[in-house]
């Protein structure tokens, strides 16, 4: 029986090393990182998105996709539209997501596919035209003064159902179409979910399922989960007597917010059935995005009310358990402050929606080496957002170096040894401590001065005893013992670098001018420094390998 077992498994490992069984793309735990798993390795999405119609047409996608290929990009977020795969109910049409398949796998890209459905945006532009005209059997949300919007309302169970089924029939396809090339690797549910214009649905279904109790199940989470709720929502229910059974008023009290937080259980509630619904066909990776909330905005709806923004998270998490990711969109510059919002415990970070120029780039290394995001993902990557010159541009320069370092960084993710800054004129300095040393991080100086450089970005890695690895852009890195022994470091060395696939390939051992920054070395000797420091020395990314070594 032993050997019996023994020749199955060898079967088994035969059959995956010659392609015909791959893994189902998953996210698993490993060391102190949640790491999307492709081909059954862990895999970091180096992406972009495409604009919204540029599916619905595979002349238009076609001459696209070999650009992004070129620009380094290794995945596409492209959306799949109720409309057109459902156009009359119950007929399904795939022809697009076929051809999508197909020209991705063409140009190798792994794909994310965005499920617009019942909305987008907060609005029911992608549902099918006999889903908009039958708005008895699909009824609208309405405002306080009594008009309805064009969103379908969430507590509409046809809808859901109807969403429910389309969804499902698109999981299953995707299976039976890619279970092979395992091209797809996660799904979107709908896009930034939420009522613009009110704080929930005035209809009379809305009022009913208002005035009645809040759901035992969001309960029994928020008491679960009390001690970690987010701050907001925390305030908010300890304001009104933390019960623990109510109407929705009784137990949140009488604000926007409460109705903020009513719908955000029913959009949690409707998007959760859906993708069960998918996954019961295809146990893929899910996440929402999340329309941030702007500066100026005074109160929900003026954002969508209701979508997984961060002070409802606790809400969703109750809501809706087969989603795996509540992931935020961001165009605001405040990217350290959104990502921390977004990172917790038991929330991935992933970025499906962000910029593409310098501050993209910044933002793809801060995220990826600070919350060990599974990755980013500018938007409109084909259009106006895409860098006119692939070649010569930031972000198709920073994606080669990320990829060649990927696993590296996946590796370090795991183990807890990395963390990223990002720098600027009114934050020009941090001070980590790690590896046994602390560093202090500057943008780039010259021995002339002070740095009259605008952003600096990078990653920093403890691979191993007094050494490190680098990456990024207009830094310059200070290194002073954190532990008993010789209290002054100097560079064994610095060579600068690439990886290929992981593997590092050194080129310059950088000595001399290039480490040297101070000559003042009594000065520098009086706080147990050298003068010198290692420092990226061009406005492209760069790859450092540093060994230090420590003296008295």
């Amino acid at each position: 029986m032993r050997k019996l077992t023994g020749i199955l498994i060898v079967v088994i490992i035969n059959f995956s090393a010659m392609g015909q069984i791959k893994p189902v793309p998953h996210l698993e735990k490993r060391g102190q990182a949640t790491q999307l798993i492709v081909d059954g390795k862990p895999y970091l999405i180096l992406g972009g998105e495409l604009h919204n119609a540029s599916t619905s047409s595979l002349d238009y996608l076609k001459p696209k996709l070999p650009k992004l290929a070129a620009m380094n990009l290794n995945t596409v977020l492209a959306a799949v539209t109720w409309d057109l795969m459902e156009p009359k109910e119950g007929r399904f049409d795939f022809t697009l997501v076929d051809g999508l398949l197909k020209q991705a796998r063409a140009n190798k890209l792994h794909v994310v596919l965005l499920w617009f459905g019942s909305w987008k945006n907060g609005l029911s532009h992608y549902a099918p035209d006999w889903v908009k005209a039958d708005f008895n059997r699909f009824p609208r949300v309405k405002l306080a003064s009594g008009k309805a919007i064009e969103t379908i309302t969430p507590l509409c169970t046809a809808a859901m159902d109807a969403d429910a089924k389309a969804y499902a029939a698109l999981m299953k396809h995707i299976k039976a179409l890619d279970s092979k090339d395992r091209t797809v690797i996660m799904m979107q549910m709908e896009n930034e979910v939420g009522v613009i214009g009110d704080s929930r649905d005035r209809s009379a279904m809305a009022d009913s399922a208002f005035a009645k109790a809040v759901p035992p199940g969001l309960m029994a989470s928020l008491q679960a989960h009390k001690a970690e709720l987010q701050p907001k929502l925390a305030k908010l229910w300890e304001a009104a007597g933390s019960k623990t059974s109510g109407t929705w008023e009784e137990v949140f009290g009488k604000s926007p917010t409460t109705d903020e937080i009513f719908m955000a259980w029913n959009y949690a509630r409707y998007m959760n059935a859906v993708t069960a619904a998918g996954k019961a066909q295809y146990t893929l990776p899910t996440y929402v995005n999340a329309w941030i909330v702007q500066p100026e905005d005074n109160g929900p709806g003026d954002y969508p009310a209701g979508g997984p923004q961060s002070h409802v998270h606790d809400v969703w998490r109750a809501g809706a358990p087969m989603i795996d990711m509540f992931s935020p969109d961001i165009y605001l510059p405040d990217f350290k402050g959104i990502t921390a919002m977004y990172h917790h415990s038991w929330n991935p970070l992933f970025i499906p929606e962000s910029f593409a120029d310098t501050v993209g780039a910044a933002n793809v290394y801060y995220a990826i080496g600070k919350y060990n995001a599974i990755g980013y993902s500018p938007f409109g990557i084909d259009g106006e957002r895409a860098p006119a010159n692939p070649f010569n541009a930031i972000l198709p320069k920073t994606y080669k170096v990320l990829s060649g370092m990927a696993p590296v960084i996946l590796d370090a993710q795991s183990k807890g040894n990395m963390t990223a800054v990002i720098l600027n004129k009114d934050n020009p300095v941090e001070k980590i401590t790690m590896g046994g040393y602390n560093i202090e991080i500057n943008l780039r100086r010259t021995r002339y001065g002070a740095s009259t450089l605008k952003t600096a970005y990078g990653l920093i890695i403890s691979s191993g005893p007094d050494e490190f690895i680098l990456s990024g852009v207009n830094l310059e890195f200070t290194f002073k013992p954190a532990t008993p022994g010789p209290q002054t470091a100097g560079f064994a060395s610095v060579y600068e670098g690439v990886y290929e696939n992981g593997v590092w390939k050194p080129g310059r051992k950088l000595n001399g001018d290039n480490i040297m920054l101070s000559y003042k070395l009594a000065n520098e000797a009086a706080v147990n420094q050298t003068g010198s420091v290692a420092r990226f020395e061009s406005a492209n990314p760069e790859v450092l390998k540093v060994k230090l070594y420590r003296f008295e």
